[in-house]
């Protein structure tokens, strides 16, 4: 199998629904081979160079749906992974979590590389005519997961600490870091969307409806889906954003936001984060395939070419 024309939506930069079961329901009745295809592909680019956008306000779009999309499906599957090493403290479990924390820290920094003068144009309008108090909190997927990060913090504060899970709590407050790093470049000196309107503990506070106009902001329907068809879709919408980080780089040159980073927040290790942008999510790809028991293919000779 071999792949590396533009297959995600229906033209280069298009989005495309995201389907997802409610944060809450797991099904695992389902062939894992969507998956598998899906992680077998992310190893077979050639390096072509792809399509440049037509425009900085379709490629940021694009990263800005694709990237939420993914941190979406992504929550669910980290949600599982970090029940697992607060119920057996699971090794296997824990490196997984880091890898998809530091994934979720990368698609941060991905969805965020727009310039601040882009986001206050497209990104921020758009959500404020979505609800004026537009906010991450009515992200439901991403509750249970803020409850067992927390849970695990509180869990070894007293006692030792396996070295798998010193190394998820380190990835967790790396992830909060970049999460502050990223809000203070798109909104420099400014309110988010729920602070400048009133009745903020009312608002703060997810209901059905916010909840659905969150999901329907990033084209996100609730279905009963099994585990592996989310897998399949957090990978697909890798393969997308690595193909478009080949293309035109994190900082496309003719629309970079490399000098509005806040020096003062983007540390040592969220740089490694955005460096090594690429490899950190084919990490994440392989943990959340991983979390289903799916190994890469091994290396082989296709057509008398080596997979790479």
């Amino acid at each position: 199998m071999s792949l590396d024309a533009w297959d995600f939506g229906d033209y280069p930069y298009a989005n495309m629904p995201l389907v997802l079961p409610d944060p809450n329901v797991r099904y695992d009745g389902a062939d894992p081979r969507g998956a598998s295809d899906e992680l077998e592909l992310l190893d077979t680019a050639t390096g072509d160079p792809g399509v440049p956008p037509d425009s900085a306000e379709r490629l940021f779009w694009f990263r800005w749906i694709v990237g939420n999309q993914a941190a979406t499906a992504l929550w669910q599957i980290l949600d599982d992974e970090l029940e697992l090493v607060l119920s057996g403290e699971v090794p296997s479990a824990a490196r997984n979590a880091e890898a998809l924390l530091d994934g979720y820290s990368v698609l941060l920094i991905y969805s965020g590389s727009l310039t601040t003068e882009l986001y206050a144009r497209l990104i921020r309008p758009a959500m404020g005519l979505q609800h004026r108090s537009f906010t991450g909190r009515w992200a439901q997927d991403y509750v249970p997961v803020m409850a067992r990060l927390q849970a695990l913090r509180t869990a070894y504060r007293k006692r030792a600490r396996p070295p798998f899970v010193d190394s998820l709590i380190a990835a967790s407050k790396r992830n909060h870091r970049t999460h502050m790093a990223i809000a203070a470049k798109l909104v420099p000196g400014e309110e988010s969307l729920l602070r400048a309107n009133h009745d903020l503990a009312s608002l703060g506070v997810a209901t059905a409806d916010t909840i659905r106009l969150y999901d329907a902001f990033y084209s996100t329907s609730r279905e009963l889906v099994p585990r592996a068809k989310v897998v399949e879709q957090l990978i697909s919408r890798i393969r997308a954003s690595r193909r478009d980080l080949r293309t035109n780089g994190l900082y496309p040159a003719n629309w970079s936001s490399w000098h509005e980073r806040p020096a003062g927040m983007w540390d040592e290790e969220i740089q490694t984060l955005e460096r090594d942008a690429t490899d950190v999510l084919t990490a994440c790809a392989r943990a959340a395939a991983a979390a289903l028991h799916i190994q890469p293919a091994q290396p082989a000779h296709r057509n008398g070419e080596r997979r790479s």
